[in-house]
């Protein structure tokens, strides 16, 4: 009995996140820290390229943070495009139940793929003819792009200066990101950099100014407030604690 108890307890919970790329991959990398604590979940970044008349496709391993004999296992794969999310669980599905991943997770933008008209047909498409036993994979939306959990976590732009004020914006731009419902923005992450110019801060897809918006974000109100705005923030943030919590 001794020795089943001692398994049960070093078994490893794993979880595998496929992004379409690096800004949903150093998301899913904080969210994750922040929730579960820095110390206790292996995370390793992975990018996924080639395929088509570019070759067979590979997945590589960037990098590993955290240890590597921790309780939790999370593996975060950068797809590289939005509409190589689904392929590329598709194509490691078996390999990552055979692995032991009990939990699989799709992070994908609509735009510019699809218009908020569209949103219904691609959450659709994005389960047809896609194994669910013995893992049901989640597929998570950013709409129109993840930007607008960033600009719903409002309190981050007078952190990042004091010049970015509710007030300012709502002027600026004709919209609030305090009270409106950015999911109705059709181009959230070009709303952020207009945003952050007001103030000469750059906002693009380089490491360095994508790490400055997701170190400044309130990762409190990320996972207690904005998921009752954001029903796909809210999924994944429920599957992150079941997760985390097995």
């Amino acid at each position: 009995m001794l020795s089943v108890r001692l398994a049960r307890r070093t078994q490893v919970t794993k979880i595998a996140i496929f992004v379409e790329g690096q800004t949903e991959q150093l998301f899913a990398e904080r969210l994750i820290e922040e929730i579960a604590g820095r110390k206790r979940v292996t995370i390793t970044k992975r990018r996924a390229v080639g395929g088509g008349q570019s070759g067979a496709r590979k997945i590589t391993t960037l990098e590993t943070s955290n240890g590597v004999n921790n309780r939790y296992f999370a593996v975060l794969v950068d797809c590289g495009a939005d509409n190589r999310v689904k392929s590329d669980i598709r194509d490691n599905y078996d390999k990552l139940v055979d692995a032991g991943f009990g939990f699989i997770i799709g992070i994908r933008d609509v735009y510019p793929d699809f218009s908020h008209s569209e949103i219904p047909k691609l959450r659709s498409g994005l389960n047809y003819k896609l194994k669910t036993v013995p893992v049901q994979v989640l597929f998570v939306l950013g709409i129109m792009e993840i930007e607008a959990w960033f600009m719903s976590e409002y309190t981050h732009f007078e952190r990042l200066n004091a010049e970015l004020t509710i007030p300012r914006i709502r002027t600026q731009f004709g919209f609030d990101p305090s009270h409106d419902n950015l999911e109705l923005r059709d181009r959230p992450a070009e709303d952020l950099k207009r945003i952050y110019s007001l103030a000469n801060i750059s906002y693009d897809k380089k490491k360095a100014n994508t790490s400055l918006t997701l170190n400044t974000l309130s990762y409190e109100t990320l996972y207690l407030t904005l998921p009752a705005r954001i029903p796909d923030l809210k999924a994944l943030i429920e599957h992150v604690d079941q997760f985390l919590s097995e």
